[in-house]
């Protein structure tokens, strides 16, 4: 959420893993809000029911670090850098 990409995100965005288990595609959730850069065209993404385009900053702000990981209890002693919340709500 909120990244660049690069070039070399190609349209389709993800693959699956090789040998991996295809069945799994059905169970993931893979979600974009407010990517930027030249590999953010999502017109081209592949069409997985769980591949999303997230264009609400209320759905989005589910998968923050606050939120998702419940980082500030525990992150901040790691002395990992993060960012809690989106950045451009």
């Amino acid at each position: 959420m909120e990244s660049y990409l690069g070039a070399s995100v190609q349209a389709p965005g993800w693959m699956e893993w090789d040998g991996g288990d295809a069945g799994g595609l059905g169970t993931l959730f893979y979600g974009e809000y407010r990517n930027y850069g030249p590999g953010v065209d999502v017109a081209g993404r592949v069409r997985w029911p769980g591949c999303h385009v997230i264009m609400d900053a209320t759905i989005a702000a589910h998968f923050t670090v606050r939120r998702f990981i419940n980082g500030l209890a525990w992150l901040p002693s790691t002395g990992v850098t993060f960012t809690a919340d989106l950045i451009r709500k």
